[in-house]
């Protein structure tokens, strides 16, 4: 039990340390604006520090999926091994889009900017490259949300035992971290500073494992 609490903290931490990779990502860029060359304008110095610090993020969240996954299939017996399927092809999107779409192509920017390539050019081979995988993107993004309906589920039902003010002080948290983040870019007009706000989200998905580790251990 003590261990399953443990990597459901250490999931925790991990997506807190993937939100520290998107600042060094995305800090001091337009996200938001369509601009593509803000966001692939960073030094590569950025890029690769934010690519190690995601790589102990992906450890830490990879026990913390282990643990939602125990998680449930402790409440949902089989039916668990089912659920978790979702949230471990989210895992894997996870790495995906801080890897290929976001370091990756600041990289291959760079590089092709060494190489000769006109920006211009640049942006016409990204765009078609994004046409293929904005629908792999799109579902990666659905199956992590679908993550959340579940232990929504799991708690407003008390099939995890735990409190139904959980999910509202779990939630209610996070918005008061997005509320700040987002006050922080507005008065500094850094909007990159609130794509961290996706990672942090992921915090969500092991606070229920947690508590509900935390408990079965107490109850012994």
């Amino acid at each position: 039990m003590r261990n399953n609490a443990r990597m459901a903290f250490a999931g925790i931490c991990g997506a807190v340390v993937y939100a520290i990779a998107d600042f060094f990502l995305y800090l001091g860029t337009d996200y938001f604006s369509g601009d593509k060359l803000s966001v692939w304008q960073v030094p590569e110095w950025r890029l690769m520090a934010s690519m190690w610090i995601a790589v102990i993020g992906s450890l830490l969240l990879l026990a913390g999926y282990m643990s939602l996954s125990k998680m449930y299939v402790d409440v949902f017996k089989k039916a668990g091994n089912i659920l978790s399927i979702p949230f471990t092809l989210c895992f894997g999107g996870v790495l995906y889009m801080h890897y290929a779409i976001g370091v990756y192509g600041a990289l291959t920017y760079n590089s092709a900017v060494k190489a000769g390539v006109t920006q211009e050019q640049f942006t016409v081979l990204l765009s078609n490259a994004e046409s293929w995988l904005n629908p792999l993107t799109l579902t990666l993004i659905a199956l992590g949300y679908s993550t959340e309906i579940v232990l929504l589920y799991g708690i407003l039902s008390g099939k995890f035992g735990l409190k139904k003010r959980v999910a509202a002080f779990m939630f209610g948290g996070y918005a008061v971290v997005a509320g700040i983040l987002i006050l922080i870019a507005k008065l500094t007009g850094d909007w990159g500073i609130t794509c961290s706000l996706e990672s942090l989200l992921e915090t969500t998905f092991f606070i229920p494992a947690f508590l509900y580790w935390r408990q079965k251990e107490a109850s012994l």
